[in-house]
């Protein structure tokens, strides 16, 4: 609600109390008016907040693409789809067995 719409609901209470009842409820009416102004107060540097923070991460989110577009990729020729690997050679693995361990009783070989 903004300021002008409570003013005048506040005046339209007013006259349809009258002056001698519209002035025992003055202090509250004066109480309604101010905690109005102070809440809609509170929104509106809330909504500037907001639009700050907004813009700022728009500007940190073009920024680290701005940086990312500038890291270097190597990529190898050998492997599938241009996926990336170390420069170190893979390692072939060796074939693993679990008759290697076992003897035929299910006992570990010395």
């Amino acid at each position: 609600m903004t300021d002008e719409e409570f003013l005048k609901i506040t005046d339209s209470m007013s006259e349809k109390l009258g002056e001698d009842n519209s002035a025992l409820i003055a202090d509250d009416i004066g109480l309604l008016i101010n905690g109005n102004t102070t809440a809609q107060n509170a929104l509106r540097e809330k909504d500037e907040e907001i639009a700050r923070l907004k813009a700022n991460n728009e500007k940190l989110v073009l920024a680290n693409g701005n940086l990312l577009k500038q890291i270097p990729v190597e990529r190898h020729q050998d492997t599938p789809r241009g996926n990336m690997r170390d420069s170190e050679e893979v390692e072939e693995k060796e074939e693993f067995s679990w008759t290697q361990i076992f003897d035929g009783h299910g006992r570990f070989k010395h």
